[in-house]
């Protein structure tokens, strides 16, 4: 959850680095948190659907994330061709994730509410 957030984080930041250094100490960060959110991805798949069906989880997992990242690059160059900076692709860009994350916090309490209820 973490990463994810921080993965959103980052990416509202690269507009924001006025000096080459801080760039790339933004994309150091990003990789960081992108290299384990991938790293954990297998786990949790594996946890969620059994050793039997993990395979066809992580394509699937994989297969949704590659929607955006098709669609993004299109999306941005238009706004950036509207707006004239591709500032508000780099905020719209970090919406999602820090969405992901908060909503990947409410998954223990609900966890723990399933939990009381089959009490």
């Amino acid at each position: 959850v973490a990463s994810f957030f921080f993965i959103g984080v980052m990416s509202m930041m690269i507009p924001l680095c006025n000096v080459f250094g801080a760039l790339v100490a933004v994309c150091l960060f990003m990789g960081l948190f992108d290299g384990c959110f991938i790293c954990i991805m297998a786990p949790i798949a594996f946890e969620l659907v059994g050793a039997q069906d993990v395979s066809q989880a992580i394509g699937f997992l994989l297969g949704l994330m590659s929607v955006p990242m098709t669609v993004g690059p299109p999306i941005a160059g238009l706004l950036r061709d509207k707006l004239g900076t591709y500032d508000v692709a780099f905020y719209l860009a970090g919406v999602p994730p820090l969405i992901g994350g908060a909503i990947l916090c409410f998954i223990p309490w609900v966890h723990e509410r399933h939990k009381l209820k089959e009490r």
